[in-house]
């Protein structure tokens, strides 16, 4: 079990507030408009250090972290990720996300192509291999060896989402190592429209931008990109629950969107504040900024 779990709310209307309580968690409070992947997160954790000091509670040697939206598989998906610590080398690891019963058939690859059914272990060296999928980690569902965590100044505050690949990569660059436990899941998709895709993707190539040391560390994500179409294409072949021409369509026009965002995104800085404002999944990150 859990020695401390700790909740943020953001306006909640669902109940879960009332469950939260009921079970005795830590109910922290913010704004959806103060909301920052990053920041929040760090704030989240430096709460739930004062909560233990003040009640005199042991630290904990990890911290789990899991969005609202993703739900365990099995019970003890939690022990199952921290089985990942007994690698004393490993500082942060990240489980299996599985596609929910409504996801898209896209949706359904995306999970099975960054979420494969065999454990791993990385090192900064499998750069070679990997390129940019080396640093990859969510933080839907991810955990991490607090002192090392630390040790980086935690959770960055200026990036508009990728702070687990942000962290994944200064750890791996400090010596450690990151693991995928595949044994550890949970259900957790998005079937995002065509603004979203272009959206989020907007987000990660100003993300890329802002971070060039991640591109010149472990490189760009061109290769990447070609080997989720080839996987996509292997998948509409077999794809029995739609009509091949619609199939291939969303492809096309799915993957379109993301380019299109992903390059506006890498190139925002030429672009004026309402647009960017328009482009993004995250609007109040910029407003955040000023």
């Amino acid at each position: 079990m859990p020695s401390q779990v700790v909740v943020v709310d953001s306006g909640s209307t669902d109940g879960s507030l009332a469950l939260s309580k009921k079970a005795g968690f830590t109910v922290l409070h913010t704004h959806a408009q103060e909301f920052n992947h990053g920041a929040t997160r760090q704030w989240a954790l430096q709460q739930a250090k004062i909560q233990a000091q003040e009640t005199q509670l042991n630290l904990a040697d990890f911290g789990v972290f899991l969005t609202q939206d993703a739900f365990l598989v099995h019970p003890n998906a939690l022990a199952q990720l921290l089985q990942a610590f007994e690698q004393p080398q490993v500082a942060a690891a990240y489980g299996r996300q599985l596609p929910q019963a409504n996801a898209s058939w896209l949706e359904s690859h995306a999970r099975s192509f960054n979420y494969p059914e065999a454990s791993k272990t990385v090192q900064l060296q499998d750069k070679e291999s990997l390129g940019i999928k080396t640093c990859f980690l969510s933080n839907s569902f991810a955990a991490y060896r607090l002192l090392a965590l630390e040790a980086q100044g935690g959770f960055p505050h200026h990036v508009p989402l990728g702070e687990d690949t942000y962290i994944a990569a200064k750890l791996l660059l400090s010596g450690h190592s990151v693991s995928y436990q595949a044994n550890a899941s949970v259900y957790h998709s998005h079937n995002h429209n065509w603004q979203q895709d272009f959206q989020r993707m907007f987000d990660t190539g100003v993300f890329h931008t802002q971070n060039p040391w991640l591109i010149q560390t472990f490189g760009t994500a061109n290769r990447e990109g070609v080997k989720l179409l080839r996987s996509q294409w292997k998948s509409l072949k077999k794809q029995q629950s739609l009509h091949p021409l619609i199939a291939l369509a969303q492809m096309l026009a799915t993957n379109a969107c993301k380019l299109l965002g992903y390059r506006l995104g890498l190139n925002y800085r030429y672009l004026p504040n309402a647009a960017v404002l328009k482009c993004s999944l995250h609007p109040y990150f910029w407003q955040q900024q000023k």
